[in-house]
């Protein structure tokens, strides 16, 4: 996995939830009414990922990090790399499961596919973990002046998402 995937896997999962990176997903403005697939967090946003986490390599590029901070960013991401990918594979694993139990025949009840949810759960929780622990190590990097520049650039992002939003809900 490349520093960059790493990086923007990492920041999906703190600021917004898990996307399934390998799996196919739903054009870009998804089923009508906000329906997602079984991988995809409930509520996710299909055209920036399931989150603005998605957004958050951006938003560091336009912090003017230094070299050196730069080099230690790195090393963060480098660091839990392994843990990170092994969640990840897990994740993928544990959504194959419950989206075969889904579509296979027979009756499929709620209380039969509880231990996949679960487990979904789970591995979500623990992403999120391992995601907030990172980006606590990236944030200390940061001044408090590069992070009230990543605070304007995520306030832009914001406004553009519900923006665009609203030209796509023709409000």
């Amino acid at each position: 996995m490349t520093y960059r995937a790493l990086f923007i896997a990492l920041l999906a999962v703190l600021l917004g939830g898990v996307s399934n990176t390998a799996s196919a997903q739903p054009p870009p403005g998804g089923p009508p009414g906000g329906m997602r697939f079984a991988m995809r967090p409930f509520g996710g946003d299909t055209m920036l990922g399931d989150g603005p986490g998605m957004m958050l390599p951006l938003m560091l590029r336009r912090a003017d990090l230094t070299a050196e901070q730069q080099k230690r960013v790195q090393d963060i991401l480098s660091a839990d790399r392994e843990q990170l990918h092994a969640l990840f594979q897990k994740l993928d694993a544990a959504n194959d499961a419950l989206a075969a139990k889904l579509v296979a025949p027979g009756t499929v009840d709620a209380a039969a596919l509880q231990p996949d949810l679960d487990r979904v759960a789970h591995l979500r929780q623990e992403l999120m973990e391992h995601g907030l622990k990172t980006a606590l190590e990236v944030r200390a990097v940061l001044t408090p002046e590069q992070l009230a520049k990543t605070a304007e650039v995520q306030a832009k992002l914001r406004s553009l998402q519900q923006q665009l939003r609203e030209l796509l809900d023709g409000k």
